[in-house]
């Protein structure tokens, strides 16, 4: 392969890679206009209604207090975690889903 062929290989690859980008953009565009055009009306699927009075908050009731020894044991965590991962804070674990 030659390196005129190698530049027109890559011409060509860019040249799609930003006519789907173009594409993106158009869809999203439509798509953005054509959702701002559709009123969902009283069916199933509408909202609440605009001028429905929120619900009063009610304050939680008061929790236990949480024992000390469970405050050991998650402060312990926490510090662990915090001692093992200083020097890489990208190497954490992530989060656990619940």
């Amino acid at each position: 392969m030659s390196q005129s062929e190698a530049w027109v290989i890559t011409a060509l690859g860019m040249t799609v890679v930003y006519i789907g980008l173009l594409l993106c953009v158009a869809f999203i565009q439509l798509f953005s206009r054509l959702s701002a055009r559709i009123t969902w009306g009283d069916g199933p699927h509408a909202g609440p209604a605009a001028d429905a009075a929120p619900a009063p908050a009610t304050p939680a009731p008061p929790a236990a207090p949480v024992p000390a020894d469970i405050l050991a044991v998650i402060a312990t965590a926490i510090e662990v975690e915090r001692k093992l991962y200083v020097s890489r804070p990208d190497a954490r674990r992530p989060a656990l889903q619940s």
